[in-house]
């Protein structure tokens, strides 16, 4: 959904206060878009929904949740968070790794050289 005016009856914002979601703090917030009836060939109006539940601790949104009657509902949640330190050898080189200095004018190609 674009962004509209204060204004237009047409959208709506609103706040949907806190909520501990896999043991997190979010902020959840709705959007609501109404499509009057009639402007796109609809006999009723057709409601389109977005509610979001952002992180401003992990700076990122663990729950989303998107619905149009025209698409059906989408839902997008994070889960299985995990705070803590990953394992150190994920950070660790392979075994058989080696760096090698190249020689100064040298190009760095794949495949056979071409003189």
């Amino acid at each position: 959904m674009g962004r509209r005016s204060a204004s237009d009856p047409n959208f709506k914002t609103e706040s949907l206060g806190r909520q501990t979601i896999e043991g997190i703090q979010a902020e959840g917030r709705r959007t609501t878009m109404t499509i009057p009836a009639g402007q796109a060939g609809n006999e009723l109006p057709i409601h389109i929904v977005n509610e979001t539940w952002y992180s401003p601790e992990l700076q990122t949104t663990l729950l989303s949740r998107h619905s149009d009657p025209r698409n059906g509902e989408t839902v997008t949640k994070l889960i299985n968070i995990s705070r803590s330190e990953p394992a150190r050898i994920l950070f660790d080189a392979p075994a058989d790794f080696k760096v090698t200095e190249m020689e100064a004018g040298s190009r760095n190609r794949r495949g056979p050289t071409r003189q």
